[in-house]
């Protein structure tokens, strides 16, 4: 092996033990700071389901700025970062809005203030401000900065508008995991522009995929705790003068749902890497990676409540809390249909019918 080639296992090796062990580092923080029984209290309780005070600490360890350059007093870090600690956040079920709110922060190139959240898609750039309306927001009513992309012709801003100010319209929502959702309506809203032009649309959409991916490697720790509690649990309860998962039937689920974790944990490496170097394929990747999210990891806490059986629909047991969580992480991700289109169309680009190979 080549001089070189030792040199780039060594990075690995090296890049690994550091992302391993900021995993043990955010596992022992949430173990701390919150827990299952905080999570059902949020969903039992009056108001939304989201954890302001996590939210406040997390803020202060500089999670929400990891992505946020270093000289503008950001983490300096990388996506494969964020995505270990979205993963993390979903495994101890955290409501926060981590993912989107890291992709704001590296799109306006500053730390967090408050809860600064990144929409999806396209308003409509007016003289008098921007308009738009977005059906479905995640955590945008605790919204204290929304991050809007907005053109008109070749025109094209990308700013901050703030949510309690004027032509700004919030209508709570309650999805099934019951954070503060909302219908966003913009009406000639100001905007304090942040970048102009092609640039300003371009950057809007790495950041949009940025928020893709980290959503996926939330979606993979929720599935993974899913999966993980139901392991034990069939490890204790018996039947038949056994335990449960000695039963083919059962034993089969579980390693076929940890085996849709693993390759979901792959191929969100795979497109954080393709992000981060701007790969021609990186919006492939980030589709290939929401696809299997939707069609695999999202099924996960569904058949770990049937190893569990009747007990999973209790309120006081935890499942019903993954499978919440998986279902609104999932639907935020976007169509199903619309992910296995862009991920078609790149293998048919890769796979011509003739059988050559396009680079």
């Amino acid at each position: 092996m080549t001089p070189d080639a030792l040199a780039s296992l060594d990075e690995i090796a090296d890049t690994a033990a550091e992302l391993a062990q900021l995993r043990r580092s955010a596992d022992e923080i949430l173990q701390d700071a919150w827990s299952m029984e905080h999570a059902r209290a949020l969903l039992d309780g009056p108001q939304p389901a989201f954890a302001a005070r996590l939210w406040d600490t997390v803020a202060e360890l500089g999670w929400p700025d990891v992505l946020v350059r270093s000289d503008v007093g950001g983490g300096g870090g990388g996506l494969r970062e964020l995505c270990v600690l979205a993963e993390a956040a979903g495994a101890a079920a955290a409501p926060i809005p981590l993912a989107v709110a890291a992709a704001a922060g590296w799109c306006a190139d500053r730390c967090a203030d408050g809860v600064s959240l990144l929409l999806p898609g396209h308003g409509e750039l007016g003289a008098d401000g921007v308009s738009g309306v977005w059906p479905v927001v995640a955590y945008g009513a605790a919204a204290t900065g929304l991050l809007v992309c907005a053109g008109r012709g070749d025109a094209t801003v990308l700013g901050i508008v703030d949510p309690t100010g004027p032509g700004v319209r919030r209508t709570a929502l309650i999805p099934l995991d019951r954070n503060p959702a909302a219908r966003i309506e913009l009406q000639d809203s100001g905007i304090k522009v942040v970048e102009r032009g092609e640039p300003a649309a371009r950057r809007h959409h790495r950041a949009v995929v940025r928020a893709q991916v980290a959503q996926v490697a939330e979606l993979v720790g929720i599935a993974s705790a899913a999966n993980e509690v139901a392991t034990a649990y069939a490890k204790l309860r018996v039947a038949f003068g056994r335990p449960i998962g000695t039963f083919q039937a059962i034993k089969h689920r579980l390693v076929d749902q940890r085996c849709a974790i693993e390759v979901g944990r792959a191929l969100v490496n795979r497109a954080a890497d393709a992000v981060e170097q701007d790969s021609s394929e990186a919006t492939a990747l980030v589709a290939l990676a929401a696809f299997w999210s939707v069609d695999s990891l999202r099924s996960v806490p569904e058949g770990a409540m049937q190893v569990f059986g009747g007990i999973a629909y209790t309120w006081e047991h935890q499942a019903h809390v993954h499978l919440r969580r998986a279902a609104c992480v999932a639907a935020a991700l976007g169509s199903r249909a619309q992910h296995r289109k862009v991920v078609a169309e790149w293998l048919s680009a890769r796979h011509p019918a003739n059988g050559s190979r396009t680079e």
